[in-house]
């Protein structure tokens, strides 16, 4: 082979490395390691660009592994953050669902005078099952909440003419072992007629499960009655 032909063979070489991005260093030391090793053995030039190609290959390897978009920090911390938005959505429902005043099916139900053989207002559970009981765990957790929450937050502002609307609900998860977050929301009320409307508050905690259902609720509204009352 005449040098002529090493030449540009070398050069074809030298574009190949040129041509692969890898750090710093690398591709001028892979060079080094296989011109020296073809001076110390006599190795043929013609067996050079498959040499190269080898080296390659062992070098680039464990680079590509290296620069994976793997990050397992990482993706831990999107679970979680996936986590935490579905337990936030459900406590979201569950305050949104409360403390915005009811429809016109709610008041039809409460006037009327028909009651179920255990002498609940009939067809009241129907409606608070169809508002909560997808947010909570259990039949337990749901009737525990609707006898201290539900129907019980509306009695009063409806008795005062007043409307409710849930404002800017914010969720933080405390540090227990357990799934619980405190939560705070602006509830907005507003007299039949007037054109003016005031903000209350509302506080409390809730328990959830792994699958992003309350286990138990306690929510703190008793201010926002009394503000609503006077």
């Amino acid at each position: 082979m005449t040098n002529n032909q090493e030449e540009i063979i070398k050069e074809q070489l030298e574009k190949e490395l040129n041509s692969i991005k890898v750090p710093n260093g690398v591709k001028e030391e892979l060079w080094i390691q296989v011109s020296s090793t073809r001076k110390k053995s006599g190795i043929s030039f013609r067996l050079l660009p498959y040499l190269a190609a080898v080296a390659f290959i062992i070098i680039l390897i464990p680079l590509g592994l290296s620069t994976l978009p793997y990050d397992s920090d990482s993706n831990q911390k999107d679970y979680i953050t996936k986590q935490e938005e579905e337990n936030i959505k459900t406590i979201e429902a569950v305050i949104k669902n409360n403390f915005t005043s009811p429809d016109e099916e709610w008041e039809k139900i409460m006037n009327n005078t028909d009651t179920e053989e255990e002498g609940e207002i009939k067809g009241l559970r129907e409606y608070e099952k169809a508002l909560y009981r997808e947010y909570f765990a259990s039949d337990r957790a749901f009737d525990e909440y609707i006898s201290i929450y539900g129907s019980v937050v509306w009695i009063e502002p409806e008795r005062h003419h007043y409307k409710l609307r849930a404002l800017d609900i914010k969720c933080e998860k405390t540090n227990s072992a357990e799934i619980i977050y405190n939560f705070s929301a602006k509830v907005e009320y507003q007299k039949e007629g007037s054109t003016s409307a005031a903000v209350g508050m509302i506080t409390g905690q809730a328990n959830l499960n792994e699958e992003h259902k309350i286990e138990a609720m306690n929510i703190n509204y008793f201010e926002l009655i009394d503000q609503l009352s006077k």
